[in-house]
């Protein structure tokens, strides 16, 4: 009949340990550092000492290598909760599961030490088991959202989760098989080698997951605006050529719209930059929470924001812009010591037609030259570029 031998097999799972903590910590070392793999780390550590402890029995009291194993292994599968729960959720997990799944896990083997070995298989397979579902549900829920290494994760735990399953149910229809952790076995063998290698395989995915994370970060970091969130100047402007392009194709118009806080730098001034960096992150919320799915909000620079709307003409630019004006004119912001301000926003709008030939640089230029006039008539208002006035100004490209 064939067999595996167990000796070898806790070699293999050993190495396999000692390999995802080394690559683990080689990790932690680079910019992933400050992400949630020192967490896991200690858990592939935890476990690692846990199987060595229950090897160890050959050298150790049996009572020994298995309160001791069976208690670290516990704590290094809630290692890995943690992990996840901070990955995902961001937030630790409940304290009351750190020290009771240790407890828990050392409290029954004691008890059951006089047990035959098959039915201290059968318990501790199952607790284990019970000790990754935390971690299961929120990978298969909310994370299964996140990164797509995540998934990979949540499936592997799942698997991990149904051997041990099946790895206390074997105990108990086949005690012969479990008469000694070190009995050569097939289906003690397989089951104990298919649970843990997808824990070592979870380990790796998790590692892939928070690479995942820190290039979405870089990414966002690089097109984004850390203060407000929106478009940076390059990536807007690169995307107000591409719609122009797209619109020209489609035969559709194309709005653009600058929009500057009038007198910020008072903002600033009067009430610190502290106040004034709350202010535009209120600002970017207010236009985002009226732009469409299509609309993009870019900041062009200090308090300068740039508005790109697909498919709309001037008079639909202009009823959008003024209710972003009047959503402005009635925020009422606060200063760290508490004292009231408010703010307003000078708009132009320049309008690309269908089958038109502006380019960016035209069509900035004339929602420039309106957001002007919008200031020289006194702030707080918004103006439409007409190419019927200041055409003396104008260049004849434009």
């Amino acid at each position: 009949m064939a067999s595996i031998h167990i000796p070898t097999l806790m070699l293999a799972l050993l190495s396999g340990f000692a390999m995802l903590g080394v690559q683990l910590w080689a990790a932690q070392r680079s910019r992933l550092r400050y992400l949630d793999l020192a967490v896991w780390t200690w858990g592939s550590w935890t476990l690692l000492a846990g199987f060595a402890m229950l090897t160890a029995r050959l050298v150790v009291p049996v009572w020994v290598s298995a309160l001791l194993g069976n208690g670290l292994i516990a704590l290094g599968i809630v290692f890995y909760n943690e992990a996840i729960h901070r990955h995902v959720l961001g937030r630790s997990l409940p304290r009351w599961m750190w020290w009771s799944a240790p407890l828990g896990a050392w409290t029954l083997t004691a008890w059951m030490l006089t047990w035959p070995l098959a039915l201290r298989t059968s318990a501790i397979s199952l607790v284990f088991a019970l000790l990754l579902c935390p971690a299961i549900l929120v990978l298969l829920g909310p994370g299964w959202r996140g990164e797509s290494s995540l998934r990979a994760v949540g499936l592997t735990l799942v698997a991990a989760a149904a051997s041990l399953l099946l790895r206390s149910v074997h105990a108990l229809t086949n005690p012969e098989e479990y008469r000694d952790l070190m009995q050569s076995s097939l289906g003690q063998g397989l089951t104990f080698l298919f649970s843990f290698i997808c824990l070592i395989g979870a380990g790796f995915g998790f590692v892939l997951a928070n690479f995942e994370r820190i290039a979405r970060r870089m990414e966002e970091m690089a097109s984004t605006d850390g203060l407000t969130g929106c478009l940076n100047r390059m990536t807007a402007d690169a995307l107000l050529r591409h719609e122009l392009e797209r619109g020209r194709r489609e035969g559709t118009p194309l709005a653009f719209v600058l929009l500057d806080l009038d007198h910020f730098k008072d903002v600033n001034d009067c009430h610190g930059h502290h106040a004034g960096d709350d202010a535009l992150r209120a600002f970017a919320a207010e236009v985002r929470a009226r732009l469409r799915a299509s609309d993009v909000v870019g900041r062009w620079g200090g308090e300068e924001f740039g508005l790109i709307l697909p498919a709309t003409d001037g008079p639909g630019a202009a009823r959008l812009v003024e209710q972003i004006r009047e959503a402005v004119a009635t925020l009422r912001l606060c200063d760290g010591e508490g004292h009231d301000f408010a703010l307003t926003v000078s708009a132009g709008i320049a309008v690309a037609a269908p089958g038109g030939q502006l380019t960016a640089d035209q069509l900035f230029m004339r929602a420039d030259r309106a957001l002007y006039r919008a200031k020289d008539g006194g702030r707080n208002n918004v103006q439409l570029h007409d190419s019927g006035w200041e055409l003396g100004m104008e260049s004849p490209a434009a």
